[in-house]
């Protein structure tokens, strides 16, 4: 059976930074369809600003996704949760949701994103060298700690970003659009709930309010950073294979 993923990036970030974690992905799981969706005003849609409306950007999304069948949304950040807002909207279009390092208005403001992460965001920004300010964001957002690695990384996304730069004023735009998204009483579609330990961006926490609020089972890498895809992707294939053979009804 092919089934439809739709894979969504969080603030600032868009689907070149799936990097090699989307054909690994893709090789997994060989029978199934991916798409990769842009928020407004990040990657392909870097020309937009990004709207305060929910509606909007929910439309942005689906409109990037085929409108046959139910698909898989799987959510970083940001991303993870305009697809819960997604699957709460349109919940004949969602087989299940996956979230990585989300958060939800039911918790704090400086746990959804840390002081040290505004203070790294703040510094990086003052950054003219691309290479440079990549390297900050990378460091900010994973635990690798070879500088060769994270150098060599740094030079690909900051060509990206070069080519397709973000606006400044749209990554305040895209705080204040993560602060509308709120947990609801009940959730809208099966969800797999994954988590980093050492995540500096988005407190663990969020996470585990999220599953705790709706008994959903949270599965927490001991030693991953925010991006946890990029950190490990082996241990996310590991995950979501799990979730998908569960049963799960697509």
């Amino acid at each position: 059976m092919q089934r439809q993923w739709v894979l969504i990036r969080g603030i600032m970030s868009e689907s070149y930074h799936w990097w090699n974690f989307l054909p690994q992905l893709q090789e997994h799981f060989p029978q199934d369809h991916f798409h990769t969706a842009d928020i407004l005003g990040n990657g392909r849609l870097n020309s937009h600003k990004t709207p305060l409306s929910l509606s909007k950007n929910i439309q942005a999304l689906r409109e990037q996704a085929p409108t046959d069948g139910k698909k898989i949304l799987f959510g970083f950040s940001l991303g993870g949760m305009l697809a819960l807002e997604w699957a709460h909207r349109h919940s004949e279009e969602v087989a299940a949701v996956i979230l990585i390092n989300a958060s939800l208005n039911n918790s704090p403001f400086y746990k959804r994103m840390t002081p040290y992460s505004f203070g790294r965001i703040f510094q990086s920004a003052l950054q003219r060298n691309l290479h440079k300010r990549e390297e900050m964001i990378i460091r900010m957002t994973t635990a690798q700690t070879s500088q060769e690695s994270v150098s060599t990384l740094a030079q690909h996304w900051g060509a990206r970003s070069q080519e397709l730069p973000v606006r400044p004023a749209n990554f305040l735009w895209q705080l204040g659009l993560a602060t509308q998204v709120r947990q609801r009483k009940e959730p809208p579609a099966p969800i797999l709930v994954l988590s980093s330990a050492k995540d500096r961006v988005v407190h663990p926490e969020c996470s585990e309010k999220i599953a705790s609020n709706w008994n959903l089972p949270l599965v927490r890498h001991p030693e991953a950073g925010h991006d946890l895809t990029l950190d490990d992707p082996k241990w996310v294939l590991e995950q979501v294979s799990q979730f998908i053979n569960s049963g799960l009804k697509v």
